[in-house]
């Protein structure tokens, strides 16, 4: 093993290789396997963890099947349905999701509010519904468009928030807004 300090050659077990770079070490499970056309048999490694003089810090991140990974529009969405007044939804009565949801996909076809669901026609004029509501919020809607770039993945039985602006956090957190999944 090369000169490396003692606190890593510790962690330098039969089966594992140690690799530096820079200043610092990395452990590797070693092992090797026949490719045909080659002479010698081919190393293999699979990265471990980094080592460190209390321990070995293993890799935390999990492989995650790409195949059944949902994607939708989040922080637009959910600002419109946080920041819906309710003098608003009480005029419309039972209609104001449905509204609600037609005038956020007019802004943003790919809400997550609109999945697993079947979108009803709805029997009122949306751009009035529209023009009421943008009164009646704290923001205008053109002001929350830029929120529509904050993505919800659904991927097996996790959720995750793609990343968020600093623009984006501090509108969020001047409104109030908790993009938190629960």
């Amino acid at each position: 093993m090369a000169n490396y300090p003692n606190w890593v050659k510790q962690f330098r077990e039969k089966g594992t290789a140690v690799k530096k770079v820079g200043n610092t070490y990395y452990l590797y499970k070693h092992t090797s396997r026949r490719v045909p056309g080659k002479k010698y048999p081919q190393a293999v490694d699979e990265y471990i963890g980094v080592i460190t003089p209390t321990g070995v810090v293993k890799k935390s991140r999990k492989k995650v099947s790409l195949e059944n990974i949902d994607v939708h529009e989040y922080g637009f969405s959910k600002a419109m349905h946080v920041l819906c007044p309710e003098e608003w939804k009480k005029v419309l009565h039972d209609d104001w999701e449905e509204v609600l949801l037609a005038i956020i996909l007019s802004h943003s076809s790919n809400s997550y509010l609109a999945k697993n669901r079947i979108v009803k026609e709805v029997n009122r004029n949306i751009s009035l519904q529209e023009e009421k509501l943008n009164r009646m919020l704290s923001c205008q809607i053109s002001d929350l468009e830029c929120l529509a770039t904050i993505f919800i993945i659904y991927f097996e039985d996790k959720t995750a928030i793609s990343r968020i602006s600093e623009e984006q956090k501090l509108l969020i957190s001047s409104l109030g807004i908790d993009l938190e999944v629960g």
